[in-house]
Parts: structure tokens; C-alpha cells; sequence
């Protein structure tokens, strides 16, 4: 069995090599935009639910904020999702 293996992966080494290239890429976009972006506005909810001083005295001091509800953008801004 490990014979078979070993010559497949011999005859095939570019087909294997690019499978695999292509499976990273997949998992490095699918973090990227979907779990990255979901992880960040779970944290940034977490956060205004418990009205972390931390992240309002940095709003405060940045005088980005001009409302309560601006806190929440402050934060998916801070980490770097919205512009």
C-alpha cells in the first residue's frame, strides 16, 4: 500500500502540489472575509454589551464619537474592518 502511495505521489507530484495550493488559498479567503470579519463584530458586540472603558476612552480621545451608537463603528474600526 505504501508502495502504491509513494508512486502515485512520484507520477503525480504537480497534480498533489497543486491540489494542495489550491486548498490553502481557499481556507486563507474563506478566513479572511467570512470568519475574521464575524470574530471582530462578535468581539465589538461583546464589548458595547459590556461597555468597555478601554474601548470608549480611546473613542473619547480619537473624538470620533459623537454618539452612543457610534461606539460600535468606532470599534469595527479600530480593528481594522470598516474604513
Amino acid at each position: 500500500m505504501k508502495e502504491k502511495i509513494k508512486i502515485f505521489l512520484q507520477q503525480n507530484w504537480f497534480k498533489v502540489s497543486l491540489l494542495i495550493i489550491i486548498i490553502i488559498v481557499i481556507v486563507g479567503v474563506f478566513y479572511w472575509y467570512e470568519w475574521r470579519p464575524n470574530q471582530i463584530r462578535k468581539t465589538c458586540q461583546e464589548k458595547i454589551e459590556k461597555q468597555d472603558r478601554e474601548l470608549l476612552e480611546s473613542a473619547i480621545k480619537s473624538k470620533i464619537l459623537k454618539e452612543q451608537g457610534d461606539i460600535y463603528d468606532f470599534c469595527l474600526r479600530k480593528y481594522g474592518l470598516e474604513k
